[in-house]
């Protein structure tokens, strides 16, 4: 039987789902819970409390001002049918203020070997709820537009239970077991929609419930960190539904959490942008983001001046949008090396003291970062057939080989275990036309999604009609593909970065003879007659014929 991977950190282990496994299967359960109570708590009980103090001191401000923490049931099981489950209430709640009649918390519970965490409610009158909202918000103060940039990055569940009270852990949604959500925005017009159409059973409804449920197996590869942090950002992205669901006038306090959420995460970069300055169609882009996630890694390849910094750029804002990771970006260099980019030996001076400690490098620093975060991290490699990649890459060639398998890690040269977190993405760009440096090898090269990135000339066009330049990019483009007729080589074509300027009329010149020239010169070197095809004097002529 294959060996389930711990992470070091886990605050759960093994025993812990062994022990849950056995709860669920003997009846009853509240001997089982007497006779095992001291293991339990060892492995249960301790590290949930554990984890709900460090989500409480994370919570902001905000949240913690309208819910009751402090509840005596915090941190202790509650029965529930004899004990059918193991649960844990963050908040039943509003603290200080008037709520609706009913039991509506954010909580975490264990269902045998599953962990499930975010919002609650054993509402009754849900379609009434839904359909005030709409109405008298929705159009009106234009929130559907706000909610928007209200995204889970990670889709959530939403479970909605009607007329017979289903088994322990068991839910239905009218014909399908649960139905994911991408936003907040998405999921209230579905439950609007429904009440709309008079969909059967939506009056039936009795409880509602939006969470993330992790398995034994993806929890246990988690550090106390991750799950902490992934928890409380759970409850952050579902905290408006506790106010729409407890409070009477939810209003200004729905929109003051929505404000505070914008500036919290990151704003959501939708394709269609990208598409709009790069000229790139949202069907390739999309296919491209489907790559890169699929892989986890990619590089952006191409002759210069093509904007594949740009692009990586820009994908990276679209990866992280909606989410709370973030992007770094770092070039590589003949020099760089395994040190740098992993971790290795440094000098450093210590109370006069000179000491040698094995330091982290940037990518090491990274993922030490995005370990605790809960979306996607982009990490952008500039130039990255510029190094040595075989040797700054190191052991962790075996980590990219495959990024599906959550359970493959390696052991770093200070003994620590070291695996790439799953929300981490890779984006190098690499120059094809530099002869000084050798293209990827094979071993790397089926490790990596490649985007081939060429010249388009109609986003030239584009950006000197939109900025109204006068400059005549017609017949400049039509020198450009002179130009790409005498190259013959896709990965040396002239790229359109060089004239994309609102002042292009007053450099072009500058930019022919200083930019465009020595790299033709470079590529011609052994052709001069074609090289006199492209000087300053003649492009001049063409570019000044009417």
């Amino acid at each position: 039987m294959e060996k389930v991977f711990v992470h070091p950190e886990c605050p759960f282990s093994e025993s812990t789902f062994n022990l849950l496994a056995q709860f669920y299967k003997k009846t009853p359960r509240s001997d089982f819970y007497r006779e095992h109570k001291k293991d339990l708590l060892k492995y249960v009980e301790e590290p949930v409390k554990y984890i709900l103090s460090q989500v409480e001191y994370l919570l902001p401000d905000f949240i913690k001002k309208y819910i009751n923490i402090k509840c005596e049931k915090v941190g202790q099981i509650i029965a529930i049918n004899d004990l059918q489950s193991i649960v844990y209430s963050v908040a039943l709640g509003l603290k200080d203020f008037y709520s609706l009649d009913n039991n509506t918390q954010l909580m975490i519970s264990f269902e045998n070997q599953k962990l499930t965490f975010g919002f609650y409610s054993n509402i009754k009158n849900i379609p009434e709820i839904i359909d005030n909202f709409y109405s008298n918000y929705g159009p009106k103060k234009h929130l559907e537009k706000k909610l928007r940039l209200y995204n889970f990055s990670n889709p959530i569940y939403c479970y909605l239970n009607h007329g017979t009270e289903p088994e322990p852990g068991q839910y239905a949604l009218f014909d399908t077991p649960n139905k994911k959500f991408k936003s907040l925005n998405e999921l209230l017009l579905y439950l609007w929609v429904l009440q709309q159409r008079d969909v059967p059973f939506i009056h039936k409804i009795n409880s509602i419930q939006v969470s993330v449920s992790l398995e034994s197996e993806e929890i246990l590869g988690y550090s106390a960190k991750q799950l902490i942090h992934k928890i409380t950002q759970t409850f952050k992205k579902v905290f408006p539904l506790f106010l729409l669901f407890n409070m009477c006038d939810y209003y200004p306090h729905f929109i003051e959490y929505l404000s505070l959420y914008e500036k919290e995460f990151n704003p959501v970069y939708q394709l269609e942008e990208i598409s709009e300055i790069s000229g790139f169609q949202t069907t390739q882009l999309t296919q491209w983001i489907h790559a890169i996630n699929r892989k986890g890694q990619t590089i952006i390849q191409g002759p210069p001046g093509t904007g594949k910094t740009f692009l990586a750029q820009k994908l990276a804002q679209h990866l992280i949008g909606g989410g709370d990771g973030f992007s770094d970006i770092i070039q590589f260099h003949p020099a760089y090396t395994y040190e740098d980019f992993i971790q290795g030996i440094r000098p450093q001076s210590q109370d006069g003291q000179l000491t040698y400690p094995i330091v982290p490098g940037r990518f090491l620093e990274f993922c030490e970062k995005a370990e605790v975060c809960e979306d996607t991290c982009v990490i952008i490699i500039d130039e990255i057939n510029r190094a040595n990649l075989s040797q700054v890459f190191g052991e962790l060639m075996y980590l990219l080989d495959d990024r599906q398998d959550t359970k493959r890690f390696i052991t770093l040269a200070s003994g620590q275990k070291f695996r790439i977190p799953t929300n981490v993405r890779i984006i190098g760009t690499m120059n094809t036309a530099d002869r000084s440096i050798a293209l990827v090898d094979q071993a790397l090269r089926r490790r990596f999604a490649f985007i081939p990135v060429y010249p388009n000339y109609e986003v030239l066009r584009q950006y000197h009609h939109r900025e109204e330049t006068g400059f005549p990019v017609d017949k400049l483009t039509s020198i450009l593909e002179d130009v790409k007729r005498a190259i013959n080589n896709k990965h040396y074509e002239l790229g359109i970065s060089f004239f994309l300027t609102k002042t292009l009329a007053e450099d072009i010149q500058d930019i022919w003879q200083m930019e465009i020239e020595p790299y033709l010169e470079e590529y011609f070197f052994d052709q001069q007659e074609k090289m006199d095809e492209f000087l300053w004097d003649k492009i001049k002529d063409k570019l000044s014929n009417s």
